[in-house]
């Protein structure tokens, strides 16, 4: 089958699955990467403001040979935020030459992103993998009472490290997808929380460097988070059903109790953790949120579905026929929806 020739565009191109380096051996031999619009297939882009400044010459090519534009979007946070339209699976955006069609392929609209096993963002990086396999084969290695005896010796209560972003306009919904704005919330309740050691980490809250300006940000979290306290806000910058990031992961593979926010039909009920071994925070008010948090109490019961949970995320996470096989299926899903457009645009040419 011939390779199928995108032309990827735009200032956030980088944050597409065509964008990692991890993946690109998995695409190898469906997709060709092409450096002018009139030599592509399709054109891809990562967000909607990169196609809203679409080049002229795009634009033009478009006109002239109708091929598919794609938003190939990874992040809701950004199809909220900034697309307005992220229930939309085609929908129409203006550029400065003239409007075009676009097809949105997101964690909503695409299959791409509906992982089986592994959810897709860990996969656009080796050290998701090599760092759970190394801490979650340590983990599962320890008792209730082990679990016990660190919590007692952490140095803080509760930790948040995210971004802070107050502003009112993060607090966006579409019930229809189960898609809630986070940001706002979350930075309301670490603002919020005050019993106990409570810490807030990062630049936006303690100034210094961001995290892009770290050589290795991911590194550096794991080191200031490992060990360091009994509960860790993982909280999503966006609530989705199928979107789950590294943050929960995280928390369990730094020994914390995980503060998450999941609705019954989230993606993560279906890793089969305890209930009991993170806690959830589902559309609850900031106060009820506090008051939630401030009742947690670290029981023998806890402790044995905790100890549960570390033993299930390294069954799958130190496998890496896993791995293996969530990459192979993204391949799949990738292949198939960029085929299956251009067999619609191609009928659509001819009728």
């Amino acid at each position: 089958m011939p390779t199928i020739k995108v032309f990827k565009h735009g200032e956030h191109a980088q944050r597409t699955p065509l964008s990692y380096p991890a993946l690109a051996p998995i695409f190898a031999d469906i997709i060709e990467l092409v450096d002018l619009p009139e030599r592509a297939d399709l054109y891809v882009f990562a967000h909607s403001l990169d196609i809203a400044v679409a080049p002229r010459a795009l634009v033009e090519d478009w006109r002239s040979r109708r091929r598919p534009v794609i938003l190939l979007s990874e992040e809701p946070f950004w199809d909220t935020i900034w697309g307005r339209r992220p229930l939309a699976r085609e929908r129409v955006i203006d550029t400065a030459h003239g409007p075009l069609p676009v097809i949105q392929l997101t964690h909503h609209t695409s299959p791409i992103f509906h992982f089986d096993r592994i959810p897709y963002y860990l996969l656009t990086n080796h050290r998701f993998a090599n760092t759970y396999a190394a801490r979650f084969a340590r983990n599962a290695q320890l008792s209730p009472a082990d679990w016990q005896a660190l919590f007692a010796s952490r140095r803080a209560d509760l930790i948040f490290m995210f971004e802070r972003r107050p502003e009112p306009y993060h607090n966006m919904r579409w019930p229809q997808g189960e898609i809630i704005g986070l940001c706002a919330w979350r930075t309301a309740l670490a603002e919020a929380c005050k019993a106990g050691k409570v810490e807030r980490l990062g630049a936006s809250w303690q100034g210094g460097p961001t995290r892009f300006e770290l050589d290795n940000w991911y590194l550096d979290k794991m080191i200031r988070l490992d060990g360091q306290t009994r509960m860790l806000a993982a909280f999503e910058n966006t609530h989705q059903p199928n979107y789950i990031t590294e943050k929960i992961f995280d928390a369990f593979a730094c020994g914390a109790l995980p503060i998450y926010f999941a609705s019954p039909h989230h993606r993560i009920h279906g890793f089969g953790l305890p209930e009991t071994s993170w806690i959830n925070l589902y559309d609850l008010s900031i106060p009820d949120a506090v008051e939630r948090i401030e009742e947690i109490t670290f029981s023998p019961e806890f402790f044995d579905a905790y100890t549960e949970a570390q033993q299930r995320l390294a069954a799958l996470f130190c496998d890496a026929g896993a791995w293996l096989d969530e990459r192979q299926r993204l391949h799949q899903a990738l292949q198939q929806e960029f085929t299956l457009l251009l067999e619609a645009t191609a009928t659509a040419q001819s009728a």
